[in-house]
């Protein structure tokens, strides 16, 4: 199945998990300085498509306490901006994630200079909505050389960053599969996290994907250090399962309180 453009958006043809919960950490403002534990946050992924649908889930999420949704592009189109941002308002959530943009190699059908506009275009709508972070996944490597590949996709980056600090987000490049495929990652030989870091921006940040249920073994090293500096998990177990979910991620949070090493963790004790 090829991918297609829609309303000028890539429509993806597979999604690897709807059902997902992402951990971070809420910005510190020059007002508030909450402490390390305080600014731990969880997003819920919007699976509305209509709006009555979205009217009934925000009700709900306000009901368990839900402050942060996710999103993909195609839902804000089929929603309406102004729709969703009165409806999560009204419920007191707040957008942390809008998803995807990105197929720099080309392995997702775009050549490398459309792969720019459609990061420059979903830059402008997360802008729009308010959201934090912006999904951007770089595409295989295929057939190209690993080196030439590497530096297509750090050229890539680097070449959004200024329209992406106009419109204050912060990228988040995935170490995994968010596209239910391999076609959307890019593997690099060294620890994803580390090679993250080594592009120097604070605007991109690694999305740590995790899954199975050995949290040691999956998680890569420094995963600490990076969700302290602004990256993000994406926790998907068990696909179309939140109790598998829930579980996962009290695992992790009674990892961060055992394995401490980032000041502020250890008091992430799960009872």
């Amino acid at each position: 199945m090829s991918d297609r453009l829609v309303d000028d958006v890539v429509i993806f043809p597979h999604w690897s998990c709807s059902v997902y919960m992402d951990v971070f950490l809420e910005q510190e403002t020059e007002w508030a300085k909450p402490s390390l534990v305080a600014r731990i946050a969880v997003s819920m992924p919007l699976k509305a498509c209509t709006v009555e649908g979205l009217i009934a889930e925000a009700e709900q999420l306000n009901r368990r306490g839900v402050r942060y949704i996710s999103l993909r592009r195609q839902q804000v189109l089929r929603l309406g901006e102004h729709v969703l941002q009165d409806v999560l308002g009204d419920a007191g959530i707040s957008i942390s994630c809008l998803g995807f943009a990105g197929g720099f190699t080309g392995s997702l059908g775009m050549s490398y200079n459309r792969a720019i506009d459609d990061v420059h275009r979903a830059a402008d709508l997360a802008g729009d909505i308010g959201a934090r972070f912006l999904v951007v996944v770089p595409g295989e490597q295929g057939l190209h050389t690993y080196n030439h590949a590497e530096k297509t996709v750090r050229m890539g980056l680097t070449e959004v960053l200024y329209h992406v600090d106009q419109r204050q987000l912060q990228l988040l490049v995935p170490n995994d599969t968010v596209l239910g495929g391999l076609r959307d990652v890019f593997r690099t030989r060294e620890c994803p996290v580390n090679w993250v870091e080594r592009l120097g921006s604070d605007m991109i940040r690694p999305l740590i994907v995790v899954r199975g249920q050995t949290i040691a073994c999956r998680l890569p090293d420094g995963w600490r250090e990076s969700l302290a500096s602004g990256a993000c998990l994406r926790i998907c177990h068990r696909c179309g399962n939140y109790d598998e979910n829930a579980r996962l991620l009290m695992g992790i949070l009674t990892f961060l309180a055992r394995n401490g090493g980032v000041s502020g963790f250890e008091r992430l004790a799960v009872e």
